[in-house]
């Protein structure tokens, strides 16, 4: 496969989506998990043993498996609902492995892990949907504004 490279023809890698990362532990409460979602504006947070990736909970999992259930979300653990050995990538990995290991594997999260295994950030199917909408809106505008129409395309 080709790599995906930006404006300077340099490989895009997910360095860009290492952030400040929301985490939570196995026994930390749902409720202190919504609470975390919502003040950081996420809509998933990474579960980590001694730093490391070991598992995924989403908003989702909170309304459909703790709510919708009628589970009280002051005493159910995070542990009970998160789903664990999440697949994951390197923060050096490229834009395209990142879409081929979510399309393999039929996830729209991957955790980022540096080179220890420890987590780092994390990169979603919207993060790339933006960064890749964005590079094509780039190329249809340089279409759409060509200097002269007699151009080679």
């Amino acid at each position: 496969m080709y790599g995906t490279s930006d404006a300077l023809g340099t490989v895009m890698t997910l360095a860009r989506f290492k952030t400040t990362l929301v985490t939570a532990s196995v026994e930390d409460t749902v409720e202190q998990a919504a609470r975390a979602m919502s003040h950081r504006h996420v809509g998933c947070l990474i579960v980590t043993r001694q730093g490391r990736p070991a598992g995924v909970i989403t908003d989702r999992d909170l309304v459909v498996r703790v709510i919708a259930e009628g589970r009280d979300p002051k005493t159910c653990k995070v542990g009970e609902f998160a789903t664990f050995d999440p697949i994951t990538i390197s923060a050096q990995d490229g834009i395209e492995t990142a879409v081929e290991r979510m399309r393999r594997h039929g996830v729209r999260r991957l955790p980022i892990v540096d080179e220890a295994g420890l987590a780092v950030g994390i990169v979603t199917a919207d993060d790339l949907l933006v960064l890749l909408g964005g590079q094509i809106a780039g190329v249809c505008e340089g279409i759409e504004n060509r200097a002269d129409s007699e151009d080679s395309r």
